[in-house]
């Protein structure tokens, strides 16, 4: 059948049914659709989503020490760097004081 249909390749399945039949092969269109989809020794592709047993796996409590994390108080230089473009863009460091005040302002009324 895959002989046949690479031999035939603008033939499509009803017809390749047709031919075989002619020359006095049992085929039904099933096979035919099977032998059609890909090679015989392909193999499956992976299933999607998370493998079974992944979820809700507990840590284990002696774990290596670890450099501690940054808090989100403590200022890193991307933030220094941030702020002082701010104040620049701003005029001077009282008018972008009170554009945060401003800002403080508004978002009280908004979020109420």
């Amino acid at each position: 059948m895959r002989d046949f249909a690479a031999n035939n390749p603008t033939l499509k399945a009803s017809e390749i049914i047709r031919e075989l039949t002619a020359q006095g092969h049992k085929v039904y269109p099933a096979l035919v659709s099977q032998a059609l989809r890909g090679p015989a020794d392909k193999k499956p592709g992976k299933k999607r989503g998370r493998k079974p047993g992944t979820k809700n796996k507990v840590v284990a409590a002696a774990r290596t020490a670890k450099s501690p994390k940054a808090a989100p108080t403590d200022t890193s230089f991307g933030n220094l760097k941030a702020a002082a473009d701010f104040i620049r863009s701003s005029g001077s460091a009282e008018s972008a004081l009170q554009a945060i005040r401003d800002y403080q302002k508004i978002a009280a009324l908004v979020n109420g």
